[in-house]
C-alpha cells in the first residue's frame, strides 16, 4: 500500500540555509496565513476519501473546517425537497453540493443538522429580541445573515447567507472572509476567540447566493465535557467581518494562486445568542479494552456522540509510530464509519492521550472502535465493539 502525504511530507528532508531568511510584516503573514488555510480547505474538499480521521490531520482541518463541512443522506438528492425539509439555507447547501464526490457526507451532516436547529429568529425571540443583539448586517451592497443555530454543549453549529449587488463578488464560486486588523479575533463565543474553528468561507448556491456553514468545536475549551452555558444558558456568538475575497476554485493566476474576483471592505458585525441545550444529553459507562486502549465513556446528544477513548503512546513499542497517528474511526454494525464531526486530545505526562471523539449519530444501537497503523499493511491495531443503551 502506497504511503499517505503525510507520511512522504514527514519523510522530506530540506536544508533550510539555502533559503534566504524573508522578514515578513504582520500583514503579509496574515495573508500567508489565509492562503494556506483556503488551500487546506479546498485539499479537504477534494481529497478526502474515509471517514476517519488521524489525531494530527484533525488539528489542522479543524483550523479551516470552512468550505468543507461534512455530511449523507436521508435521501436528500432534490435540492427543492431539501428547502421544503429544512431551513431555505439548508435546503441552499444541500443543493450546492449535489454532484461533488463528498455530496453523501455533506448531505448527511446538513440533513441532520437542519433537523435539529433552530432558526436564529426564534433564538434571538427568547431574548425579548434584545437590541444588543443583531443576526442581520449590511454593508457595501453586501448582506450577511445568521440563519440557523444548533448548540449541545459539545458543538455548536450555525448557518449564514451572504446577498451581495457587488459584480465582482456575484462571479465568485467563494467568498473568503477575514479581518482587517491583525491579530484582531473574528469570531468568540462568551469572550474566547474561537476563529480557527468557524467558517471562513461562504460558497455559491444555486441561485448565484452564498452559504456557509460553521462548526465550532466547544471540546476544544473543557476538559471533555460540554460546555457551561452562560447566563440564561446562553452562549453568545460575536462574529465580526471585515474582509470579503471573491475566488474562482477552479481557476490560478501566474503565482499558482486561486484567482480572485475582488475584494470588498467594509464592517459585518453579528452578535447573537445560542441556547446550549444539554436536555437530551445522556452519559453511560462503556469501560472496554483491547491492546491498552480504552474506550471508557461516552455522552449521547441530540444529533452526536461523544467518546472518551485512552491511547497509549504509539510511539513506543509495540506499535513504533515516530508520528503518534494512527488512524481512528468509529463503526456502525455493517462497517461504516460513523461521519466525524469534532475531537479534542489532551496528552498525559507517560505519553499516553486522552481523547474525546464527536461523530454524527443517529440512533445506531451496535458500534465499534477502531484504531488501525498508517503502515503498507493498514495493520488492525484493535476494534472494540460497544453498544448504546436505550
Amino acid at each position: 500500500m502506497a504511503k499517505n502525504i503525510y507520511e512522504l511530507l514527514n519523510e522530506v528532508e530540506m536544508d533550510f540555509t539555502e533559503y534566504e531568511d524573508l522578514k515578513l510584516s504582520p500583514l503579509e503573514k496574515e495573508s500567508a496565513k489565509q492562503r494556506i488555510l483556503r488551500e487546506v480547505n479546498r485539499m479537504e474538499n477534494r481529497t478526502k476519501k474515509s471517514r476517519k480521521k488521524s489525531m494530527v490531520w484533525q488539528i489542522a482541518a479543524g483550523t479551516a473546517a470552512a468550505c468543507a463541512l461534512i455530511v449523507t443522506a436521508i435521501g436528500v438528492a432534490n435540492p427543492t425537497l431539501a428547502e421544503d425539509l429544512f431551513s431555505d439555507t439548508f435546503g441552499k447547501l444541500i443543493g450546492s453540493v449535489q454532484g461533488e464526490k463528498d455530496e453523501a457526507e455533506k448531505t448527511e451532516i446538513y440533513s441532520k443538522m437542519g433537523e435539529k436547529s433552530v432558526e436564529a429568529g426564534d433564538e434571538l425571540a427568547k431574548q425579548g429580541d434584545s437590541e444588543e443583539y443583531t443576526i442581520s448586517a449590511e454593508d457595501n451592497g453586501v448582506t450577511i445573515s445568521v440563519s440557523d443555530i444548533y448548540c449541545d454543549g459539545y458543538v455548536l453549529y450555525y448557518t449564514a447567507a451572504l446577498k451581495t449587488e457587488n459584480e465582482a463578488l456575484s462571479q465568485a464560486d467563494g467568498i473568503v472572509v477575514s479581518s482587517k486588523e491583525i491579530g484582531s479575533d473574528i469570531l468568540k463565543v462568551e469572550g474566547l476567540d474561537m476563529s480557527g474553528y468557524s467558517s471562513q468561507c461562504f460558497d455559491k448556491s444555486s441561485d448565484s447566493q452564498f452559504v456557509s456553514a460553521s462548526e465550532i468545536n466547544l471540546l476544544s475549551d473543557t476538559d471533555g465535557g460540554a460546555w457551561e452555558a452562560g447566563e440564561n444558558g446562553t452562549a453568545v456568538v460575536d462574529w465580526t467581518i471585515t474582509n470579503l475575497t471573491g475566488y474562482l476554485w477552479d481557476s490560478w493566476d501566474a503565482q499558482g494562486e486561486y484567482e480572485s474576483t475582488g475584494r470588498v471592505e467594509g464592517t459585518w458585525h453579528l452578535k447573537f445568542p445560542v441556547t446550549v441545550d444539554t436536555s437530551e444529553n445522556k452519559a453511560f459507562a462503556i469501560d472496554k479494552q483491547e491492546n491498552d486502549i480504552v474506550v471508557k465513556d461516552a455522552v449521547k446528544t441530540k444529533a452526536g456522540l461523544v467518546v472518551h477513548v485512552h491511547l497509549p503512546d504509539f510511539r513506543k513499542a509495540p506499535y513504533n509510530d515516530p508520528y503518534n497517528d494512527p488512524d481512528l474511526g468509529i463503526k456502525d454494525a455493517e462497517g461504516n464509519f460513523l461521519q466525524w464531526m469534532s475531537q479534542k486530545h489532551q496528552e498525559n505526562a507517560d505519553g499516553t492521550t486522552e481523547s474525546w471523539i464527536m461523530v454524527l449519530y443517529d440512533g445506531e444501537k451496535d458500534l465499534s472502535f477502531e484504531v488501525t497503523a498508517k503502515d503498507e499493511e493498514a495493520t488492525k491495531i484493535a476494534d472494540i465493539k460497544f453498544q448504546i443503551p436505550e
